[in-house]
């Protein structure tokens, strides 16, 4: 078979475009998902929970440097087996909500399926459209003839090798 040789401009007239669009499209997609996205409650007592542990953090790492009765107070108000802050904290259960049965949460996974579906069909088609009959680049690897109607989609060339990705 004959060796076909790409004109460079193919990576400037096409990949070029391909990337700013795809570029352009993630930063709409994000934007909107931040428009879209509603303002979540914060639950207090999880918030508390987390400030806590924070607190905890900062008294493991810096207590060295605070007085060994101030180390003991704090260490003794978050860990006592009474009524230490953390281990009052093990006692409650956390509910776990299920996706499926909670609507709050249907309705955001769904938001985010079609935030993400939408624009990358937007931008199959538009790619499409613009770029349809370009032979962009050769595989580095032989395909057998199968393979041929999936990459070389609109370009009914006998002669050209199965390897060859038209666009």
């Amino acid at each position: 078979m004959v060796e076909l040789l790409l004109d460079s401009a193919i990576r400037f007239w096409v990949f070029m475009p391909i990337v700013v669009i795809t570029f352009f499209v993630g930063m709409l997609r994000h934007y909107i998902s931040i428009i879209t996205a509603g303002d979540k409650p914060v639950d207090k007592q999880q918030l508390a929970d987390s400030q806590a542990l924070i607190r905890t953090r900062i008294l493991r790492e810096n207590g060295k440097y605070i007085p060994k009765e101030g180390f003991v107070m704090r260490k003794h108000f978050f860990v006592n087996e009474e009524n230490g802050y953390l281990t009052k904290q093990q006692g409650r259960q956390q509910p776990m909500r299920n996706p499926i049965t909670d609507p709050t949460m249907m309705t955001e996974m769904l938001k985010n399926n079609i935030s993400n579906m939408v624009p990358m069909i937007v931008i199959g088609g538009v790619i499409n459209w613009a770029f349809s009959g370009f032979l962009c680049t050769k595989v580095p690897f032989p395909l057998t003839y199968r393979f041929k109607p999936m990459l070389q989609r609109g370009v009914e060339l006998a002669t050209l090798d199965a390897s060859w990705l038209v666009k």
